[in-house]
């Protein structure tokens, strides 16, 4: 049974990076070994990026969804995640030197939720148009799906930093609407973005749905999922 924001949709749309694929862990810890000295695991990496993303988020909130400079950093999420584990600057700097040569060679945002297989699958098989909207600092979306071996699972990629516009500017989410054929109300939008993916395709008249795996937002109105499984009728 499909999730209830499913109900009678025609497409299921997702955002790509902390929702389908996920940072290769492993790489960014020894980075951080090698160049600080500290040792995290994956858990604590993930929660801390997910604690930063939160945290941009409301700060693009307060001032009216205005991209920052910082955004156009090469990896700058991953240097605000390091941050706010406690490396200073000159650790953050050489860690994401190590990253970025790391990333040249494989793309980091290679880790394949296990879940995404089956629930692909399973929308599929219930007749839904599936596709991606990702927002890419180097235009590299097919990189990071091909490394997880997804990319030829969509009928649609559209990758900010080829297309010129970013969520959660509305464009982004028109543009996928048309390229699909479907009205807004047709289409179901899944991201871990409270303000970037759920409440942008809110604002487009989508069917927002928040994948909240470490429930940091309990003061959403959108619908919550605590895992991917939850769209074809699994548990969290």
């Amino acid at each position: 049974m499909l999730h209830p924001s499913l109900s009678g949709a025609r497409a299921c749309v997702f955002d790509a990076g902390g929702t389908l694929v996920h940072p290769d862990w492993p790489r960014l810890a020894g980075f951080a070994a090698d160049e600080a000295g500290r040792e995290f695991d994956a858990g604590e990496l993930e929660r801390a990026l997910k604690e930063t993303l939160k945290a941009v988020g409301a700060e693009m909130q307060r001032e009216g969804y205005v991209t920052p400079l910082e955004h156009r950093r090469p990896h700058w999420v991953f240097r605000r995640m390091y941050g706010s584990l406690g490396l200073d600057e000159g650790a953050c700097g050489r860690v994401i030197e190590r990253a970025a040569a790391a990333h040249a060679e494989r793309h980091l945002w290679c880790g394949l939720d296990p879940e995404v297989p089956r629930v692909l699958d399973e929308l599929k098989r219930a007749g839904l148009l599936v596709a991606v909207i990702s927002n890419t600092e180097d235009g590299r979306l097919t990189d990071s799906l091909g490394a997880a071996r997804i990319t030829e699972s969509f009928d649609l990629l559209i990758d900010s930093h080829l297309v010129g516009c970013r969520k959660p500017d509305a464009k982004i989410f028109h543009l996928a609407l048309e390229r699909l054929g479907v009205e807004a109300h047709e289409a179901a939008y899944v991201g871990d973005s409270y303000a970037h993916d759920a409440l942008a395709a809110r604002a487009v008249g989508m069917r927002p749905v928040l994948l909240d795996p470490l429930d940091l937002h309990p003061e959403s109105v959108c619908p919550r999922i605590h895992s991917l499984a939850e769209l074809v009728g699994g548990s969290a």
